[in-house]
């Protein structure tokens, strides 16, 4: 499978033998969430909270966060990760919801036996924070957070401790993501990458979908 195929590309292969999802903007619509916390710290130093900004910060674990907001308006780069951290967990927990179809899908593979987990780049009290918040967590009881890795996306670690976990191949897995920087990531461990919404085209992606209530997407993996 060469990366840029579409998604009838990808149904030409068996169905993985596994499936790991992103968490942020895959599973759940917390993008909404994230840029308020953004906006709020960069409004506390009279700095715009921008275009050039947000694709600087999005799809970040919070210490690389904290690191690109030092640069770009300098501070503490520790203290500014765990200022974003407090805002995002307020914003978190008064708006996300689950992405359109997360819910659906999530329960028809736990229902047809597929095993599958969360790779997030988000600290465990947010990743926990989020799929209870979107009644995902009994679904999903394996999931891996930013800040149980040596390194974090676009490092592969996040994907390759979930696959462990799950107890198969990368190769024969399914990575689901919403970002380039977990595009990356999944690439790198040597996995299937699906790309969910605008930002994931490009030469980490094996297929895209616009949403993941895409009923082919639904089929393919249920091997229906």
């Amino acid at each position: 499978m060469t990366c840029g195929a579409d998604l009838a590309a990808l149904m030409k292969s068996p169905p993985p033998s596994a499936v790991v999802f992103d968490c942020d903007g895959t599973l759940m619509d917390t993008e909404p969430c994230a840029d308020a916390a953004r906006g709020a710290v960069f409004a506390r130093r009279g700095r715009p909270y921008d275009d050039a900004a947000r694709a600087a910060l999005v799809g970040l674990a919070l210490p690389q966060a904290g690191e690109v907001m030092s640069r770009l308006f300098g501070g503490n780069a520790p203290q500014l990760a765990d200022e974003l951290g407090a805002e995002l967990l307020t914003a978190v927990a008064a708006g996300a919801r689950p992405m359109p179809g997360a819910a659906e899908l999530v329960t028809l593979l736990c229902a047809a036996g597929m095993p599958i987990a969360v790779a997030s780049n988000g600290p465990r009290v947010l990743l926990d924070k989020s799929l209870t918040h979107g009644a995902l967590s009994r679904w999903l009881p394996v999931t891996v957070s930013g800040d149980e890795v040596a390194s974090p996306k676009p490092h592969p670690d996040c994907y390759l401790t979930a696959c462990t976990a799950l107890g198969v191949e990368p190769g024969r897995t399914l990575a689901v993501e919403d970002s380039p920087v977990g595009a990356r990531a999944a690439h790198a461990a040597g996995m299937t990458v699906l790309g969910v919404g605008a930002l994931t085209r490009g030469p980490h992606v094996h297929a895209h979908v616009p949403a993941l209530d895409d009923a082919a997407l639904q089929g393919w993996l249920l091997g229906r």
